[in-house]
């Protein structure tokens, strides 16, 4: 066999300068949380890099460089051209890249269809984005475990072709993908499987932005400000998508709308059904639009109206098209959504999430916010921090010329600051309240569920100087018991569970089932009481049966014998380890439970999917208490905060727990009403039940 070593020093160059672009490559690249974390992926040469300043894009000095030297009238000519490539350049790179896909995409007997989408689609493709495919094969992979072994036979294949370097298998995702780098257009690209919806959304943005030129205008500046702006980062929390939606929403909303609302654009057209809702709309959008602003008008106003805008009190709806709050949506008062409604109350489909920082409903699947991705307080911060500064730059530069205001806009960002540690001294002074929030918590509402982390107090922090604390000072300098569920160290994410209507409607009912007589008066504090007492059981019972998690009580209060030292708590703190060892809820179809039949066949698909062994790896201590008539989960200081738990907490647990719930309760009632019938109970048998040990009035 000869020998494969390089026999030239001009070989071994080459075959140097080609590793050396591997890593600049492999460095260069964008990842997303992947819960297969290796040992060598790890988060301190990211911080340092976030330390010494993000690198700004390559596109901002040719920018400026033609914004400085455009003639007045031709800014938005001057900044589509430096920012954007031709169509003709568009449509050769594309060419390629699909020509070199298909060689190792076609597998026997299976052809794949590969469609663009995102940024190349809907018109927005800047110089330097990334492209999207999604694939799809003529004999169709739905289960995400064949997409993500689909993955790996294409990830295999590339390895055997030169087309392809720098190939990154994302698995944790919410949709599995391939990321790989295109060597002769040294593009990256996004390739997955599954996520035909967004081929239709790019197509549904490109539709808008052909509706009028001063659209496309403001999204591209609003894109690529976002970028200078630290708001869309490497962190992937916040995307192109969310600021387009936030870009048509501001244009509803004007007193002369740019654009109608999504549900006025479906009126006269044929509905493209995709379970309840509605994908329709028109190809070519006929609106007559009385608003003559200018594209700078529009873009001072866009910084103007997001400045002052209540991103927790508010939605942002594109189908609904003007300003709602979520208490509108939550009173069922908003009359452009009655689909929505209608979905959720008669044919079970999750609700809304709200939050945790930003709530933006998809424009066509009206339970989806697709803001959710914004999980951050440190980047929710940024980004109203920017949009604060942009609307000042706004101020500054008004009556100036055109090129000096975008320049500044993409030049003078500012990072916001971060929040001063409270000193030694400070930390040591007494408190006035003691059942206040640490300063740093964030606060969000997501289903009737309030969802709340706080910051991680610093070192400095003595034992007397938090909520977080083992003790707190009042102002007489006595000391009182912290909070019911806050532990020594404190806790780092809380989630709030308050009694909603509907729940209080069947707990209602269960206690009219018992006692069909009506001898006993059904007061409100014996329904909150009995609902309390449900839930502590209820939630435990959902943990183990329905999201397949190790539930282990740690030495709870109410195994504690009160001492006089400790005298009885009212609502003892129930401690338990959570060990998950896979997933069953990620990506999972809506939950029906109204029956004891509905139940076990969710808990038979739990365990069905469990045997399909997706990993999702946590073990955590988690502390549960009724507190102020809610339900209290609480995740101390000294537990972990990132990674496969809370991927857990916002694509399982937060999104699914209500409707689980609701199902037990109504599990509860059908259970109360069939023995009501079998056997009327009497009036004193009514009393003995309401007597009887809470874990055995709520078993179901």
């Amino acid at each position: 066999m000869a020998d494969q070593r390089p026999s030239t020093s001009q070989q071994a160059t080459q075959q140097q300068q080609q590793k050396q672009q591997q890593e600049e490559s492999r460095n260069g690249r964008k990842r997303r949380l992947s819960m297969n974390r290796k040992k060598g992926n790890k988060k301190g040469a990211r911080k340092q890099q976030e330390e010494a300043g993000e690198p700004t894009s390559m596109l901002l000095q040719p920018l400026v460089q033609s914004l400085s030297t455009c003639a007045p009238g031709s800014e938005m000519s001057a900044l589509i051209a430096a920012l954007q490539p031709a169509p003709a350049d568009v449509e050769m790179v594309l060419n390629m890249v699909k020509d070199d896909l298909n060689r190792v995409l076609n597998l026997p007997n299976n052809q794949a269809t590969i469609y663009e989408f995102g940024s190349i689609k809907s018109g927005l493709l800047l110089k330097d984005s990334d492209l999207d495919f999604y694939i799809h094969y003529a004999r169709e992979k739905t289960e995400r475990e064949e997409q993500i072994k689909l993955i790996h036979v294409v990830c295999s294949r590339m390895d055997r072709d030169t087309s392809f370097t720098g190939k990154v298998k994302i698995l944790g995702a919410k949709v599995p993908l391939l990321r790989a780098v295109h060597v002769r257009t040294n593009l990256q690209c996004d390739i997955n499987f599954s996520n035909a919806r967004g081929c239709y959304n790019s197509k549904f943005i490109h539709a808008i932005m052909k509706f009028d030129e001063r659209i496309h205008q403001l999204t591209v500046m609003v894109k690529f400000w976002a970028q200078c702006a630290h708001i869309l980062t490497a962190h992937h929390q916040m995307n192109s998508y969310c600021l387009i939606m936030m870009v048509i929403f501001y244009l509803q909303t004007r007193k002369l709308p740019v654009i109608p609302s999504v549900e006025d654009l479906q009126q006269g057209i044929a509905r493209i059904t995709f379970g309840p809702w509605n994908l329709g709309y028109p190809q070519q959008i006929q609106y007559k639009t009385w608003n003559v602003s200018t594209v700078r008008e529009l873009l001072v106003g866009f910084f103007k109206y997001y400045s002052e805008f209540d991103f927790a009190g508010n939605i942002i709806s594109p189908y609904v098209g003007r300003l709602c709050s979520t208490v509108e949506l939550e009173k069922k008062s908003i009359r452009e959504l009655a689909p929505y409604y209608r979905a959720v109350e008669r044919e079970n489909y999750p609700e809304l999430s709200l939050g945790p920082f930003i709530t933006i409903q998809d424009p066509f699947e009206l339970n989806v916010n697709v803001g959710k991705v914004l999980r951050m307080n440190v980047l929710a911060e940024q980004m109203k921090h920017s949009l604060k500064h942009a609307y000042e730059l706004c101020q500054r530069f008004q009556g100036g010329e055109f090129a000096k205001l975008l320049v500044a806009l993409f030049t003078d960002v500012q990072k916001c600051p971060k929040p001063v540690k409270e000193s030694k001294a400070a930390a040591k002074k007494p408190t006035t309240n003691a059942g206040a929030k640490p300063a740093g918590g964030d606060t969000a509402v997501a289903n009737g569920t309030v969802v709340e982390k706080q910051q991680q107090p610093g070192p400095s922090s003595s034992t007397n100087s938090s909520s977080g604390s083992s003790s707190t000072s009042n102002s007489n300098g006595s000391t009182a018991a912290p909070p019911a569920g806050v532990g020594k160290n404190g806790c780092w994410y809380k989630c709030t569970l308050p009694p909603i209507e509907h729940e209080l409607y069947l707990v209602k009912q269960i206690l009219q089932a018992r006692d069909r007589e009506r001898k006993t008066i059904i007061t409100d504090e014996r329904v909150r009481h009995l609902w309390a007492e449900c839930m502590l059981d209820f939630i435990v019972d959902i943990l183990r049966k329905l999201y397949m998690v190790k539930v282990e009580p740690i030495g709870t209060a109410e195994e504690k014998e009160p001492t006089p030292a400790e005298p009885h708590q009212p609502n003892p703190v129930r401690t338990y380890q959570l060990t998950c060892e896979r997933q069953v809820f990620i990506a999972r179809k809506r939950i029906t439970i109204s029956n004891e039949a509905d139940l076990q066949r969710e808990i038979a698909i739990s365990k069905q999917r469990w045997e399909k062994n997706h990993a999702l790896q946590f073990s955590t201590r988690a502390e549960m208490v009724a507190v102020d008539g809610a339900i209290e989960l609480r995740i101390p200081n000294d537990q972990p905060k990132n990674g496969p738990f809370r991927l857990f907490i916002d694509t399982c647990f937060l999104v699914h727990i209500r409707k689980c719930l609701r199902g037990y309760f109504m599990v509860m009632l059908a259970k109360a009403k069939e023995k009501a019938n079998q056997q009327p109970a009497s009036r004193s048998e009514t009393a003995a039940e309401e007597h009887r040990p809470a874990g055995e009035r709520c078993k179901l």
